[in-house]
């Protein structure tokens, strides 16, 4: 009798996530750990030692089980994640992976109206705003910082951006300071060198900010004190990865939402009526 997907989920339990991957792949693919050990060019021995977590597997190991196993690019990610490799591959190089990410790019942008929303990767550069976005910010920031190449958090930490306009200006720019930093040091990344460089050099990163940043409490939503005629204005920027598991697209991509935290519109019909139905920053098929 042919096995269910379930009872191969039952029988791979190895001690390590790549161990219990590789075994399901296996069984589902049809393959003995001998039928396995000739395409992939190991002894039946070290199959059993990767199943079992007894063994680390190379990336050039991941790469060519997902290649035996005919594995998808979503499938292939989570291998090569669970092997401790990031995807090879940017999502918007893969036909099936970018299909889907542009559909969830532009239907989440759209349905977040009229609260702006906006889609950036990791490092805070901007792929896609909607309207609402371009009405918020438009008469709040000088106009050079929202270009095709603006970043969210040079909008919110630069002197010419949002920060003036903030009661927790100061204290915003040294949280998301301390939260590029241990994004910069995790993963040695040439893009955040470079934009730590560019907000240091525009004095947007304040003197005392690694110990203001310590102090905060890191989420992945952060607090906006707008001022206003009336007084703060308390809003909340809301941010979700756009994949379930965010190992799965290459460059992490997030969805940020803007909300006041009294629950009422943030921008009258009016405003959102201005605002601009063609700028290089509103959803663009990437």
């Amino acid at each position: 009798m042919k096995p269910s997907p379930l009872s191969l989920v039952e029988k791979s339990k190895g001690e390590s996530a790549f161990g219990r991957l590789m075994h399901f792949w296996r069984k589902a693919s049809g393959l003995s750990q001998e039928q396995l050990s000739g395409p992939l060019g190991v002894s039946t021995r070290h199959i059993s030692f990767l199943e079992t977590g007894r063994s680390k597997p190379s990336r050039i190991v991941a790469q060519t089980l997902a290649d035996i196993f005919q594995l998808s690019a979503r499938d292939r990610a989570y291998l090569l994640a669970a092997a401790g490799f990031a995807a090879d591959r940017s999502a918007f190089d893969c036909p099936e992976l970018a299909v889907w990410l542009r559909k969830a790019m532009r239907v989440a942008l759209q349905q977040s109206e009229p609260a702006p929303a906006f889609v950036h990767d990791s490092f805070g550069r901007l792929l896609a705003v909607n309207r609402a976005w371009l009405a918020f910010f438009l008469p709040r920031v000088s106009p050079h910082l929202i270009e095709r190449d603006a970043n969210i958090y040079e909008l919110m930490m630069n002197p010419e951006g949002l920060r003036p306009r903030l009661h927790n200006g100061t204290a915003l720019a040294s949280g998301l300071a301390l939260y590029l930093t241990m994004e910069t040091l995790q993963g040695d990344d040439a893009e955040g060198w470079a934009l730590l460089e560019r907000l240091q050099a525009s004095g947007s990163i304040p003197d005392n900010w690694q110990q203001l940043g310590r102090k905060l409490v890191h989420t992945s939503e952060y607090p906006l004190a707008l001022k206003s005629d009336s007084g703060a204005v308390d809003l909340t920027v809301y941010n979700d990865t756009l994949s379930s598991t965010s190992q799965l697209v290459q460059p992490r991509l997030l969805i940020g939402r803007i909300y006041r935290d009294d629950g009422a519109q943030l921008l009258s019909d009016a405003q959102l009526a201005a605002a601009p139905v063609a700028h290089p920053l509103l959803f663009r098929d990437l």
